[in-house]
């Protein structure tokens, strides 16, 4: 009953997180291009094809979806986080109780008694997951299923060593060697897991300073369009028919921007954590990046334009 209904409170957290983030954005989608209609609507790409795509450009429409974006995903995936943190932090100490338990079955106790014995210690958030299995073991149920249920929802690493727990009630007089190994084994596993975490820093910061280099190029890439544009404008000709403006070349770079982060943070999310909810709030933190980059970037275009013709 007691784990049905720390169940019930997880999911009704995330779920309430997702409605109320869900209704923000909707509203701010609606007074944004409804209400305040801050987008020009006029300034529309049409990419030819099979079926012509209607692309909008205007920095002001682009910014609102990359708002909607932003607080429709980050509430949800800051929950589902910290419940990954939280799991996580019970896995860290899996090696500790394994050695605990090992311990105390060495000295005579039995595994529900060893159990009753560090459900009185200060394990963090395993005490309370321990204290649900011996309140489990005391109305009834057998070792193994106590165990199994009231870890039922945390990491496989976690659910694989507290297997070893009930193979070791059950192995009888090999039960303090059963622990031992398995103690040992978490260790080892646990430092191979940190040591990949911080290996994999490297990878998360090639991809940003990857995602910051692509800004910087397109902001080069506007100040040339834009000198040719203006160029070719004032000499006139058939090239300036087929040129794009400096709106929409800054349009399909934002875009292009966009499209390259979101897979590079779920693929920050999944090496570092093996969760899409760390790459979404990756993808949130560089989305808000983004959007101030190429509201103010005309700016630093100018600026290039007035420095070159020095």
């Amino acid at each position: 009953m007691t784990r049905k209904l720390r169940k019930r409170r997880v999911i009704s957290g995330g779920t309430l997180a997702l409605v109320s983030s869900s209704l923000t954005a909707l509203l701010i989608l609606f007074a944004n291009l409804i209400v305040f209609k801050i987008a020009d609507y006029t300034k529309i790409l049409v990419i030819a094809g099979p079926i012509p795509i209607l692309l909008p450009y205007d920095v002001n429409f682009i910014n609102t979806i990359v708002l909607f974006v932003i607080v429709l995903a980050t509430p949800y995936a800051l929950v589902k986080y910290m419940d990954y943190r939280w799991k996580r932090k019970v896995e860290l100490l899996i090696p500790v109780f394994l050695y605990d338990l090992a311990g105390l079955v060495r000295a005579g106790y039995t595994v529900p008694k060893a159990l009753e014995i560090e459900a009185e210690k200060d394990l963090g958030p395993l005490t309370g997951l321990i204290k649900k299995t011996v309140a489990r073991i005391i109305l009834g149920e057998n070792v193994s299923r106590a165990l199994s249920e009231t870890f039922k929802d945390q990491t496989p690493i976690t659910r694989r060593f507290i297997e070893t727990v009930a193979e070791a009630h059950e192995s009888g007089g090999r039960a303090a060697q059963v622990l031992s190994g398995a103690s040992s084994h978490a260790t080892r596993l646990e430092a191979f897991e940190e040591e990949r975490r911080r290996s994999m820093k490297v990878y998360v910061s090639i991809i940003y300073a990857s995602i910051i280099i692509f800004m910087v190029v397109s902001a080069f890439l506007l100040f040339f369009n834009t000198a040719l544009y203006e160029s070719v404008r004032k000499g006139g000709g058939r090239l300036f028919a087929i040129l794009l403006t400096p709106d929409q070349m800054k349009g399909l770079l934002y875009y292009t921007t966009l499209l390259i982060t979101a897979p590079s943070c779920i693929a920050i999310g999944k090496i570092r954590s093996r969760t899409v909810a760390e790459g979404v709030l990756h993808m949130a933190l560089l989305y808000a990046i983004i959007a101030v980059f190429y509201t103010y970037v005309d700016y630093l275009v100018s600026m290039l334009m007035s420095f070159l013709s020095l």
